[in-house]
């Protein structure tokens, strides 16, 4: 990996406006102009879904309009898409050559409606995560190595952006009285394990070990002396929940 010093200035430009960043979305439209600036192309968007529903974040115009029956066709033809979850940056052009690209439905009915020849995608969650992911559309297939290099320097960066944002989406959820035999990383396990976290999930989103978590989760069944952990979060949240959900019956009728 060889990057100018100019590269470095614009990759820290990236992370300082990234840091700026305080919402439930991990990046705003001045950090996707600074993406734009490293490696120039027609549009950066980030997508993901947030709460069951596809939330995005767009700089820059496309060549054509993203019309309702673009959006259709795009879902129709999602299965021809070739840039699966991958932990670096892919382009279509890594997969597809350009007489294959334009032989697709998806070309046909999506790409070449919005003027996208190639596509660099970054998956900031490769296991899950809502599909989060950043796609630099270009009207040529001019994408080079040092565009793959940069992203692949602020890849990691970004994914922990996307980790903090979701972070503080999470509200934490109302506690009973057996949660005091815990400690607060006991607690932020059982919390995702009560939102149907997997082990893996988990050491992901907390940056340590599945060991880890399982040797917390072991001690956290000892404290409250059950023997799984759909036990173990209903003893520490069941109850919390069920009151709310009395409370919001009784506050509809």
């Amino acid at each position: 990996m060889r990057l100018s010093a100019s590269d470095y200035r614009n990759v820290l430009a990236v992370l300082r406006e990234a840091g700026e960043v305080e919402g439930p979305m991990p990046f705003s439209e001045p950090v996707l102009d600074a993406l734009r600036r490293l490696v120039p192309c027609d549009v950066v968007t980030y997508h993901e879904r947030v709460g069951g529903h596809p939330a995005l974040v767009t700089s820059g115009e496309p060549r054509g309009s993203m019309t309702a029956d673009i959006r259709a066709a795009c879902r129709r033809f999602w299965h021809q898409d070739r840039l699966a979850p991958s932990k670096r940056p892919r382009k279509v052009s890594d997969f597809l050559s350009q007489r294959e690209f334009h032989r697709t439905e998806l070309y046909q009915y999506v790409s070449s409606s919005v003027g996208i020849e190639d596509m660099f995608r970054l998956w900031l969650a490769p296991e899950g995560g809502g599909g989060a992911r950043l796609e630099f559309d270009r009207p040529r297939r001019d994408f080079s190595e040092r565009d793959r290099d940069v992203l692949g320097v602020l890849l990691p960066h970004l994914t922990q952006f996307h980790k903090q944002a979701a972070a503080r989406r999470r509200a934490p959820l109302p506690l009973t009285r057996a949660s005091e035999k815990l400690t607060p990383r006991e607690q932020e396990i059982l919390q995702l394990v009560a939102e149907g976290r997997t082990n893996t999930e988990i050491s992901t989103l907390l940056w340590i070990s599945p060991g880890t978590v399982r040797k917390h989760l072991e001690n956290a069944f000892k404290k409250l002396e059950v023997h799984t952990r759909t036990a173990a979060a209903a003893a520490v949240f069941s109850a919390a929940r069920r009151a709310e959900r009395r409370e919001g019956m009784e506050e509809q009728k």
